[in-house]
């Protein structure tokens, strides 16, 4: 009997120790490319987005480093919209002089800019993502994707032009948008 329950003990006992060793997870391969944070936050014609980063001492600090890149990401989404729009401004002052109060279409630029700065304060996150950082090892990298309509940026720049009186006589729709979007495939192609 002895020998009988010492050879069941054994058996029982290999059983649990191979058992134990088949619950191991597979290694994943060191070369293997991350995966890229918010991937689909890359400008396009329809929309502006901008995709910001900070980094976050540890996993306690991810919700304010999170705040801190969505105030990053709507700076860096202003600046962006606010040059497109004075560039096509400019393009179209440039080539539309003939009659165009200058001044006027400068004081509606900047009231333009106001409008949409309003906008801006309010857009809501469309992607976040938090990872461990390859430039601060031990450090987690946190990205943070805003975007915002490009038909939305037109139309608040045509609606502020149109809705001063002095600048709707020199303000001339069409003209503008062909500016506006040729200023939007230069930006994009810099």
């Amino acid at each position: 009997m002895k020998k009988i329950n010492l050879f069941l003990g054994i058996a029982l006992l290999s059983l649990v120790v191979m058992s134990c060793g088949s619950s191991k997870e597979v290694a994943q391969p060191q070369n293997q490319p991350a995966s890229m944070p918010c991937p689909n936050c890359t400008a396009t014609k329809g929309d502006f987005k901008y995709l910001a980063q900070t980094v976050a001492e540890s996993e306690y600090d991810i919700q304010s480093a999170r705040i801190f890149a969505e105030q990053n990401a709507r700076d860096g989404l202003q600046a962006m919209i606010e040059s497109v729009v004075q560039r096509s401004v400019d393009q179209f002052t440039q080539q539309h002089r003939d009659g165009t109060d200058v001044k006027n279409i400068a004081k509606g630029t900047i009231q333009s800019v106001g409008v949409i700065k309003g906008k801006l304060k309010n857009t809501p996150v469309t992607c976040w993502d938090a990872q461990p950082s390859k430039l601060t090892p031990g450090k987690i990298a946190v990205y943070v994707c805003v975007e915002f309509s490009t038909e939305e940026v037109y139309n608040t720049v045509v609606e502020t032009m149109s809705a001063d009186k002095e600048l709707k006589i020199d303000f001339k729709q069409e003209q503008y948008k062909n500016d506006f979007y040729k200023a939007l495939e230069e930006y994009s192609n810099n």
